[in-house]
């Protein structure tokens, strides 16, 4: 396992792709997974991209990219026949370069809880469109893995890349926002394992509010996440697998004793409801405790001033730990 960035952490800093390698390998950071090919050549210029794979190559870095848009049929904004064909043709882009597993998502996470569509047609209709793309994903021997966003549970995830078929998609496994479905992270890890090709590597603390419970981020390390648990269920099955840390700030808020939203969750057991419940109670007594920053004073210190302390504490925690599970 190494321990890279994705790219969305460094956002403040306005490099562009080949500083940023430089930028890694000066911090001893293993790798970067980009967003949107067409951030890195908006016409797909195949030149300009092996330039930018060769020159993570030369350092040793990992490299990945993310598709430019989403794979959600119904927040696309263009007709299906658009969609795949710009889709198809950064397939095509990323495979000339040696990029076969791409990231992609969704949607944000209001999607599923306010869009006039129903959610589980969202999820439906993604599976259909991923078959779809069969053909030049098999075709160039690439994947799709689809992000644990703000919309995204492990279980959906996990249905997705069954019914679309796992050697056309996968997992990109963001390790905290499984928190924002009152999913336990040990658990999530534990289901999406199989499935898991990419990440998004972040911790999160989490304390209860009127109505439900507040998430903030964290670097690696500084919240509740298990790690010592979480990075061997994940080595087990890619022992090779890219820790991108994903850093941000932001609160979010989940009402998760709602009627209306834990019926948006109907694999939810009461079981794993209870264990972040449980989890939410030791965040609580932990931001009383002052062991964990209190999340609306801590969150306005702007990331910008904190982006690179914060990368280089969640470095030191993932190296040190692997090297201790011997990872």
């Amino acid at each position: 396992m190494r321990v890279g960035v994705d790219t969305f952490t460094l956002r403040d800093l306005k490099m562009g792709p080949v500083q940023t390698l430089e930028y890694l390998a000066e911090r001893k950071l293993a790798g970067a997974q980009f967003g949107g090919l067409r951030s890195l050549s908006p016409k797909l210029d195949v030149g300009e991209l092996k330039a930018i794979r060769a020159r993570a190559d030369e350092q040793g870095l990992y490299s990945h990219v993310s598709l430019s848009c989403t794979v959600n049929p119904f927040l696309s904004g263009q007709p299906v026949e658009e969609m795949e064909k710009a889709i198809c043709e950064e397939i095509e882009a990323a495979a000339a370069c040696g990029w076969h597993e791409f990231h992609a998502n969704m949607g944000n996470g209001p999607e599923r809880y306010e869009h006039p569509v129903p959610w589980e047609r969202h999820i439906t209709e993604t599976i259909a469109f991923l078959r779809r793309l069969g053909p030049v994903l098999r075709d160039r021997r690439s994947r799709i893995n689809l992000e644990t966003h703000g919309d995204l549970t492990t279980f959906e995830a996990i249905r997705v890349v069954e019914e679309a078929g796992p050697d056309i998609a996968g997992i990109c496994l963001d390790t905290a926002n499984v928190l924002c479905h009152c999913e336990d992270p040990v658990w999530a890890a534990r289901r999406a394992a199989p499935y898991v090709h990419l990440t998004h590597l972040k911790d999160g603390a989490i304390s209860f509010i009127r109505g439900g419970y507040r998430r903030q981020t964290l670097p690696p390390g500084r919240g509740q996440l298990n790690w010592r648990v979480i990075l061997p269920i994940l080595a087990e099955y890619a022992p090779d697998l890219p820790l991108s840390i994903e850093d941000h700030k932001w609160l979010f808020d989940f009402p998760v004793f709602d009627s209306f939203w834990l019926r948006l969750h109907p694999d939810l057991t009461v079981e794993e409801f209870g264990r972040v419940m449980a989890l939410a109670w030791e965040g609580t007594e932990r931001v009383r405790a002052g062991t964990l920053p209190e999340p609306e004073s801590y969150d306005r210190i702007p990331h910008a001033q904190e982006v690179e302390e914060r990368l280089l504490a969640g470095r030191d925690y993932l190296l040190e730990l692997l090297r201790t599970l011997g990872l």
